[in-house]
């Protein structure tokens, strides 16, 4: 059984009727045209194409959009990040680094980036996962490293319920 950041898949609502638009993508340090769903108010958006399989219906959520989502249907955002830190902990191996390269081997982690507000464009896609937490944090779990950081709660990331 492998381990996971996530209950299952990560959280999503429903698209349909989103538009489709035209937007940039930095994918695998590339910059590419890729198409995004947009919610009627410009705060949820899904990945259609020009990107990973593994990113191809994933959401990414400003702050606002996500506790307005999460609290519609009874949810709510992680509050810590204790669960991430006991599954890695678990791992057995010698280091913290060995440790976290090891869970990132058994966990179920998709690396489909955010969106920055400030530039306008997807990015980092392929290469980090970033998760919202309730206080406006972000966890980022890149191949190498994890980071909890508060940032510009217009950013768009993934969420998931742990």
């Amino acid at each position: 059984m492998g381990y996971s950041l996530l209950d299952k898949d990560n959280f999503v609502i429903d698209s349909t009727g989103w538009e489709i638009q035209d937007a940039i993508g930095v994918v695998h340090g590339q910059r590419v045209p890729i198409k995004v769903k947009v919610h009627p108010e410009w705060d949820v958006w899904e990945y259609v194409s020009g990107v990973p399989q593994e990113c191809i219906g994933q959401q990414l959520f400003t702050f606002s959009a996500a506790l307005r989502e999460t609290q519609k249907l009874g949810k709510s955002l992680p509050s810590d990040i204790v669960v991430l830190e006991h599954a890695i902990a678990s791992m057995q191996w010698s280091t913290d680094n060995q440790k976290y390269a090891k869970y990132l081997q058994v966990a179920e982690i998709t690396f489909c980036g955010c969106y920055s507000s400030g530039l306008h464009v997807f990015d980092d896609i392929g290469q980090w996962a970033y998760y919202r937490l309730d206080d406006g944090t972000r966890v980022a779990l890149w191949k190498n490293t994890w980071n909890v950081a508060r940032r510009d709660e217009s950013m768009g990331y993934m969420i998931s319920l742990w």
